[in-house]
């Protein structure tokens, strides 16, 4: 089973573009951006990880741009994780430049950053405050508030996009009269968070956070996996609440 590692290592750049603006229709002005990121991603530290990228349901994730299961990461921790992708499917095929396109795509829901410059920034900043040289502080604060990313736009439109992309095929998925779409929609908002939470929340912790977040999720599949819960089921809505009870409103910065 190939890794996401292993379909940007095995794919050109040059292949996978087409294929994002085929899936997700992206403007030609962010290739640069992409093109940036692609070789980011391959420089990152090999983060083995248990968990997989899941391709169920092909026709959505190819032609409705549907998010696979398993996205909701920051970069650092998809890019070893292994692909799953659906070989039942008798609707579609997909290539490995689409896979790598799709990849891409999702692991930048966040930002166009990875997690170690977001923590390399921060790092810098907090030495220049415990340093006390105000000279040092008021040229940090000036070249951030004046630098200006000639691509900042065409950026946040695509982020926005993809957080739009998000939440339709969330909605897309729920119907009224069945109780599991209300967690659905939570574990969806608590997805929403991981990644972010994962890789670019400034607080001590912050992975604990994210795995209790994870934990929450999984116990949601549980209590969700029969429309009358069973002993099992009834005891991860009891967990996941006694969680969220505790936890939810420390989850931020």
């Amino acid at each position: 089973m190939k890794t996401f590692r292993n379909y940007i290592e095995e794919n050109d750049f040059e292949e996978v573009w087409p294929a994002i603006v085929e899936i997700y229709e992206e403007s030609e002005e962010i290739k640069p951006v992409y093109a940036q990121y692609y070789d980011k991603l391959k420089e990152l530290p090999f983060n083995p990880r248990l968990d997989e990228i899941k391709f169920q349901r092909l026709e959505f994730i190819l032609t409705r741009g549907r998010q696979p299961l398993g996205m909701n990461d920051s970069p650092e921790y998809l890019i070893d994780k292994k692909i799953s992708i659906d070989e039942d499917s008798e609707v579609m095929e997909i290539k490995s430049n689409e896979v790598a396109a799709i990849l891409v795509y999702w692991a930048s829901f966040h930002t166009f950053m990875t997690s170690k410059e977001h923590d390399d920034d921060l790092h810098h900043y907090l030495e220049i405050i415990t340093s006390g040289d105000p000279s040092r502080l008021s040229e940090y604060l000036s070249a951030h508030l004046y630098k200006k990313d000639p691509c900042a736009d065409i950026k946040d439109e695509s982020l926005e996009q993809k957080n739009k992309r998000f939440w339709k095929s969330t909605l897309d998925r729920i119907s009224p009269g069945d109780w599991r779409d209300i967690l659905l929609v939570l574990k969806r908002a608590i997805e929403y968070n991981i990644g972010f939470m994962r890789g670019y929340a400034d607080h001590a912790g912050r992975e604990h956070d994210a795995d209790r977040m994870q934990l929450c999720c999984r116990l949601i599949d549980i209590a969700t996996l029969n429309k009358y819960p069973d002993n099992r089921g009834k005891k991860a809505l009891k967990l996941l609440f006694g969680i969220l009870a505790k936890e939810i409103t420390g989850w931020d910065d």
